[in-house]
């Protein structure tokens, strides 16, 4: 995974070796880019007490990187270096009570390293509280610190946070695999659905894009799509399986993106195979009589409106707004008469 971050590693190997490197870093991405790889990576080096340096004549730098062997790396390696937090929450947020202990174990000297290192790997839970109690020690930084941040969506934090911190975008190149699986989509999904049904087979892999990468890459994930797809068709064409569906957007980070794509694609399909007319072998519908083109506009503009809700506030109820959500579907799929 490290192999997709090389320029990254060369750019902060540099800044490491010239002592220029920022005190707060955010390395963001989509889900499955490298982000957790880098960001260890960072962190180890950060605390090694011997680092190393190699090069690649392919790379326009050396890449520095821990060494394993000093004591410090040993401790890291159990997991018991003390001048490291990995700072997180047994809740789905991450509170102001939880960054206060990171600034207080900022505040302390370190015990056996030079400096002291923070990780947070779900920066976009923070709350408000919990983000601006982040902001005073991002505004007036302890010495010999650094704080690493890493998040699937910067979007989500606040735009003090993120102009106190330096930026690393992870994009990965994934170009093959994407090529593949839509090569898949359009040519190996041949049976569509009657007109009592949305076809979930084609539904369920047409037109990748970047956003599903950990689709692509983590068949446990991929799985879990294939199962939460076709509990939304359920719930669509027949009113069953939502309170599967429900746990699923309220405990899946991906729920709300995945409903978001699957009425994407269905949109997108029943145009694609509308559009040829004079052909009589051309399918002329993929989702049930009731679901019109209409209705699948308005749910997706139901699915983009929570989606929001849950960005603009990280305290949102998400069980209340999946909730909600779902009771909008229904009722504009099977409206009361």
């Amino acid at each position: 995974m490290l192999q997709i971050c090389r320029e990254k590693q060369v750019q902060l190997s540099r800044q490491y070796q010239q002592q220029t490197l920022a005190h707060a870093i955010i390395l963001q991405g989509i889900a499955g880019a490298g982000k957790d790889a880098l960001a260890k990576w960072l962190i180890d080096l950060l605390i090694c007490q011997q680092p190393l340096s190699s090069s690649d004549s392919a790379d326009d730098g050396s890449i520095s990187r821990a060494c394993e062997q000093c004591k410090a790396c040993l401790l890291r390696k159990s997991n018991s270096y003390p001048d490291h937090l990995l700072l997180t929450s047994e809740n789905k947020t991450l509170g102001v009570d939880d960054v206060r202990r990171g600034n207080a174990f900022l505040e302390k000297t370190a015990h056996l390293g030079r400096l002291k290192t923070i990780l947070i790997p779900q920066a976009q839970t923070m709350t408000i509280a919990a983000a601006n109690a982040l902001l005073k020690t991002l505004e007036e930084p302890s010495a010999n610190s650094y704080i690493v941040l890493i998040t699937d969506d910067i979007e989500c934090l606040l735009p003090t946070i993120i102009s106190r911190c330096a930026i690393y975008a992870i994009r990965p190149m994934v170009g093959e695999a994407l090529l593949a699986q839509l090569t898949t989509s359009l040519h190996g999904n041949s049976q569509i659905a009657n007109g009592s049904s949305i076809n979930g087979k084609i539904n369920a892999n047409a037109f990748v894009n970047l956003s599903q990468l950990p689709e692509l890459t983590d068949e446990d994930v991929f799985q879990a799509f294939q199962a939460f797809n076709q509990c939304f068709l359920d719930y669509l064409n027949h009113g069953q399986s939502e309170a599967t569906l429900l746990n699923q957007l309220v405990d899946n980070k991906h729920g709300l993106r995945w409903l978001e794509k699957i009425t994407c694609n269905l949109v997108r399909q029943y145009y694609l195979f509308n559009s040829s007319d004079n052909d009589p072998e051309q399918p002329t519908q993929i989702v049930n009589q009731k679901i019109s083109v209409q209705v699948l506009n308005q749910i997706y503009q139901a699915i983009i409106s929570s989606n929001k809700l849950i960005k603009s506030y990280t305290q949102a109820n998400r069980q209340f707004v999946a909730e909600q959500l779902l009771m909008t579907i229904n009722d504009i799929v099977r409206p009361s008469t």
